[in-house]
């Protein structure tokens, strides 16, 4: 016979999924972490509140942004701890660097998405949410200013997703060339915005 606990957790189990996915699609540092163990951490902290708490104490919206915490955390700790133990490569920071831009950059798609798959965070206040979009359209605004070359390569690598390898081949650049190119660009985004 299954306990009251299992048979609640299962009512989430497309709510810790869905968390999941979007959590691992927004990871530049895929190999420290599979979509399974993310769903594991879904479960696990579900399980932790749950099992002191009834479940309807609870809406969507907390159990989604408690997920996310709790993914985001686990997250954090083993980069910090990857990063201790293998000293980071100028490559790992521009990895880290991208994930920043990208982040920021991705917005407009997943809106314009066929079937967006987008968690509202209510932890945010209306005056961040503003500041948030202004800033996403200064940036859009900005990379629309940068010579044809840097916007093509940070379009692709940031809207399309591409490896500085792919982009390498298609724009018949050595990598190092390519990634020098959308540094001058982000670096030119960064001024604009700051100026």
């Amino acid at each position: 016979m299954q306990s009251k606990l299992e048979i609640n957790l299962r009512e989430y189990k497309e709510l810790i999924e869905t968390i999941a996915k979007v959590e691992y699609q927004k990871l530049s540092v895929g190999h420290m972490v599979e979509y399974l163990e993310l769903v594991n951490i879904g479960t696990q902290t579900l399980y932790n509140l749950f099992k002191d708490t009834d479940s309807s104490q609870f809406n969507n919206s907390y159990l989604s942004t408690a997920i996310k915490w709790a993914i985001r955390n686990e997250i954090r700790r083993r980069y910090k701890w990857y990063s201790y133990r293998n000293q980071p490569t100028a490559e790992d920071q521009e990895d880290l660097r991208a994930a920043v831009y990208k982040t920021i950059l991705s917005i407009d798609e997943m809106a314009e998405a066929e079937t967006p798959t987008q968690i509202k965070d209510s932890c945010k206040t209306p005056e961040e949410i503003l500041e948030f979009v202004e800033l996403k359209s200064e940036v859009v605004e900005a990379i629309k200013k940068l010579p044809q070359r840097e916007r093509e390569l940070i379009e692709s690598k940031f809207f399309k997703d591409k490896k500085l390898k792919e982009l390498s081949v298609e724009f018949n650049l050595s990598q190092s060339r390519v990634s020098r190119i959308i540094q001058a660009g982000l670096n030119k985004i960064k001024k604009e915005l700051n100026g």
